[in-house]
C-alpha cells in the first residue's frame, strides 16, 4: 500500500500500464499543499474502538467475506492490487468513457498526480498514526493479495484508512467534475474501488469508509483551489477529444 500511495504521488503518467516508481519522476506539487498536518488529521474520524458496535460490525462482515474467496468479486480485486495496473487503468477509462495515456490526456493525469500528492500525505498521516492491524492479521485468514502471506502482511502497512478506497472515490469526485455526464458511472467505480478491498479481505468495511470520508473532506478543499480549477479546464477540453476505450463491459 505505502508503495502503491508513493507510485500514485510520484509518477507523471499515475494510470500509466506499469508502475512507474522512477527516481527521474519529479515530486507534483498537491493543490493544498500549504495546509499543515494537523489539518489534515481533522479530516478523519478515528476508527472504531476496541468492543464498540462497529469493531464486531466490521468482524462480522469480514467473517462473512470468506464465502466469496475465489469468487468473481475475489477475482477482481486481484485485478487491481495496484492503482497503476492496466486493469485498474481500463476500469477507470470505461468508467469515464476516455481511454487514459500519457499521450493522449497530459492534463488529465496532471489533475489526478497533483491531488494524489495531497491524498497521499493525508493517508500515510493517518495509517501512521492510527496503526490499525489488518484484518488478515488477526487470523491469519486468506487475503487475494499475496503480500498477506508474506512476513505477515507487513509490505501493505497498517489498514485505516484504506488508500484504495480514498484514491477510487477521490477520483470519481474529480473525473466527474471534468465529464459531468459520466458521474454516475465514474462514482460507481469509486465505490467499487472500496469495495473489492474488502472482498480481498485486506481491509475491515470501517477502513474502506474512512477511506472514501477523506477522500470526500479533501476533495471539497481541492475543489475551491485556484490551481485546480484552471487544471480541471485543460482536462476537460483533451477529455473531449480522447479515443473511446474499447472492450468495456455494458453499462
Amino acid at each position: 500500500m505505502r508503495l502503491m500511495l508513493i507510485a500514485l504521488m510520484l509518477t507523471a503518467a499515475p494510470l500509466a500500464a506499469q508502475p512507474m516508481m522512477t527516481a527521474a519522476a519529479p515530486a507534483a506539487s498537491g493543490y493544498v499543499a500549504d495546509r499543515p498536518p494537523l489539518a489534515l488529521m481533522r479530516l478523519l474520524p478515528p476508527p472504531p474502538e476496541a468492543g464498540s458496535t462497529d469493531e464486531q460490525a466490521d468482524k462480522f462482515l469480514y467473517r462473512q467475506s470468506k464465502r466469496g474467496i475465489g469468487g468473481p468479486m475475489w477475482q477482481s480485486a486481484i485485478g487491481q492490487l495496484s492503482v497503476t495496473s492496466p486493469s485498474f487503468v481500463k476500469t477507470v477509462s470505461c468508467a469515464l468513457g476516455a481511454t487514459l495515456t500519457p499521450q493522449a490526456t497530459p492534463a488529465t493525469m496532471m489533475l489526478l498526480r497533483r491531488a494524489g500528492t495531497d491524498l497521499g500525505r493525508a493517508v500515510f498521516l493517518a495509517k501512521d498514526y492510527y496503526k490499525r492491524p489488518r484484518p488478515f492479521s488477526t487470523d491469519r485468514g486468506k487475503a487475494c493479495d499475496l503480500d498477506a502471506a508474506k512476513d505477515g502482511g507487513k509490505a501493505l502497512g497498517f489498514a485505516y484508512p484504506s488508500g484504495h478506497a480514498a484514491v477510487g472515490w477521490l477520483w470519481g469526485l474529480i473525473l466527474s467534475d471534468a465529464r459531468p455526464e459520466r458521474s454516475a458511472a465514474l462514482l460507481k467505480f469509486g465505490k467499487a474501488t472500496g469495495d473489492l478491498r474488502i472482498a480481498c479481505r485486506v481491509h475491515w468495511a470501517s477502513d474502506v469508509t474512512g477511506g472514501r470520508l477523506m477522500a470526500t473532506a479533501l476533495y471539497q478543499q481541492i475543489a475551491d483551489a485556484a490551481d485546480y480549477k484552471a487544471d480541471l479546464l485543460k482536462a476537460k477540453s483533451e477529455l473531449s477529444l480522447a479515443p473511446v476505450p474499447e472492450g468495456c463491459p455494458a453499462a
